[in-house]
């Protein structure tokens, strides 16, 4: 059976795109035509169509042309892997655009009729604090994380959140605060008396963490931090971000064993 061809006009009729995008594709060597007239006319096939349909699928699911071209060369063993990758880089792209959103809406919610772009930058920095969707959204859900930051909003001065800034909140710190809680949460458990080797060595890693965490005890990060956890505690239950929450006893517990060590500290030092 022979092939059938269209031409140029035909083929962009059949596929519902423009002549001047068929031509694009073929300078790009994305889609050329099976064959050309004896005058130099592109005839497209059947086959060519197929090719189109998963340019334009690949295009509608974000891909660039150079990374069609190589998945339609590399084939289908390519395409999983690329599809992951491509879906969480929109996953991240879309966490950027809901905080950017997110951003608007506090800068409409500013009460003056002129901007304030003191205040505008206050919020972007506030917005921007933390966002690494490559780690944090394994931690926290989008709301949760618009919660955390308008605490921060709330507690830090422009220039504790600048300085606070420059210092990155990584993984790591994550972690070491996610061991602080779990072993809280642990001695508490087990009803530990505050003043135990165990409930010091605790109390000193916290202080430790707090330290690093307010840059060697920078006053305005210091007390940015302190009325964070105030705002934070201030939260209905069922706003806060539940790995942060503490019971009673857990706040009472951790309180006690600093106190405790700090006044150890304070009379070893006189």
């Amino acid at each position: 059976m022979d092939r059938k061809f269209y031409r140029i006009n035909d083929f962009a009729k059949k596929s519902s795109v423009s002549v001047r995008t068929l031509q694009f594709y073929d300078k790009k060597g994305l889609l050329s035509p099976s064959q050309y007239t004896p005058a130099g006319h592109r005839l497209y096939s059947d086959d060519d169509l197929v090719r189109l349909q998963q340019i334009l699928a690949l295009k509608y699911l974000g891909f660039s042309l150079t990374e069609i071209k190589n998945l339609i060369e590399e084939g289908a063993s390519e395409l999983s892997s690329a599809l992951r990758a491509q879906k969480k880089m929109l996953l991240d792209k879309r966490q950027q655009i809901d905080s950017i959103i997110h951003a608007i809406e506090k800068i409409e919610k500013l009460e003056t009729e002129t901007l304030d772009f003191q205040a505008i930058t206050k919020i972007i920095e506030v917005m921007q604090m933390d966002l690494k969707p490559e780690w944090v959204s394994k931690y926290l859900a989008p709301d949760e994380r618009r919660t955390l930051r308008d605490i921060a909003l709330q507690s830090f001065s422009k220039e504790a959140l600048r300085r606070l800034a420059q210092h990155d909140f990584t993984e790591e710190t994550h972690q070491q605060y996610s061991y602080f809680y779990d072993e809280l949460r642990r001695l508490v458990a087990q009803n530990e008396d505050p003043a135990s080797e165990a409930a010091q060595r605790l109390a000193e890693y916290l202080t430790d963490l707090n330290r690093r965490r307010s840059q060697g005890w920078d006053q305005e990060i210091l007390s940015g931090m302190m009325a964070a956890w105030e705002n934070f505690n201030a939260l209905p239950e069922d706003k806060k971000p539940q790995m942060y929450v503490l019971t009673t006893k857990e706040r009472e517990f951790i309180k006690q064993a600093c106190s405790i060590l700090h006044a150890r500290r304070s009379r070893e030092s006189h």
